[in-house]
This record gives C-alpha cells, structure tokens and sequence, in this order.
C-alpha cells in the first residue's frame, strides 16, 4: 500500500517519509497574472528602444544637414574672401543650389567705424554676417557665420 500513496516527485501526494508534497496548480491563477505583467514589460521596452532608434535616425540626419550648412558658410566666406562675389547686403536672401539645394543664404554687410591709436578714422572694415536656413524636418533650422573683412579691391 504504500507504494501506491506515492507519486513523483513533480505531483503532489504523500513523500516517502510521510511528508505532503505541493501539488502542480495550486495559486495557478497568478501564473497567467505573471505572464500578462511580463509581456507588458517586454512590449514597454520594445516601444523605448523603437524611440531611441527613431531620435538617433533623426540626430543622424540633422548631422548631415548641419555639416551641409557649414560648409556652404565656409564656401560662401572663401569666395568673398577671393574676391569671388562682392560684399553686398542681401537681406532677402538667395535660394541656394547643387549640394546645398533647400537653403537660403541670407549674406549682411556692416561698415565698421573704427578709430586707430591716434584717433583717426579707419575706413573700409566690414562686418559680415553669412546665415543659412532650411527645414531640418518639421521645423526651420540656421547656422550663422560671422566675421571681420577688409577687402584691399573696393
């Protein structure tokens, strides 16, 4: 008889010393309850790594577009540096194109009233301030490139 009071060791029943073994399904409704929380924690996480995929996608972009505009600021100075384009105030600005197709180069030019050591006037330094705008996206994004010209030509 005691032979068949035993079970396995995974059911419930009576051990072989006399002991009561845990019987499978006892408080199973919280396994489901369990299953249901972890899924949910797992789908959370899943959403913020998506996020984080889609923010560094769109810093990526907004890389490259910045890089763009910097250097169509550098080209933009060299040519007036060079002598290239005159030093004119254009406060409309001009559609840029090639490379740089979608932004706008906005280029102002400010005399500078200077006096030297023994108080005389300084003519023909000029301030110039190059910005560029575009659309990073949704929202309008600019870079602006400022410096101090004394062009020998005008």
């Amino acid at each position: 008889m005691r032979g068949s009071l035993r079970r396995s060791k995974r059911g419930g029943g009576v051990g072989a010393r006399g002991e009561i073994a845990p019987t499978r399904g006892t408080g199973g409704g919280f396994i489901l309850m369990e299953v249901m929380v972890a899924t949910a924690i797992f789908a959370l996480a899943i959403l913020a790594l998506a996020h984080s995929v889609e923010v560094g996608l769109q810093a990526g972009i907004f890389q490259k577009q910045d890089s763009r505009a910097r250097r169509a600021l550098l080209n933009t100075m060299r040519e007036l540096e060079a002598m290239a384009q005159p030093y004119t105030d254009n406060p409309g600005g001009v559609e840029m194109k090639g490379e740089f197709e979608g932004m706008r180069m906005v280029q102002r030019v400010v005399p500078l009233k200077l006096v030297d050591q023994r108080k005389q006037s300084v003519e023909g330094m000029l301030e110039v301030t190059l910005e560029v705008s575009w659309m990073a996206g949704s929202r309008p994004a600019s870079r602006e490139l400022k410096f101090y010209a004394y062009p020998t030509g005008l």
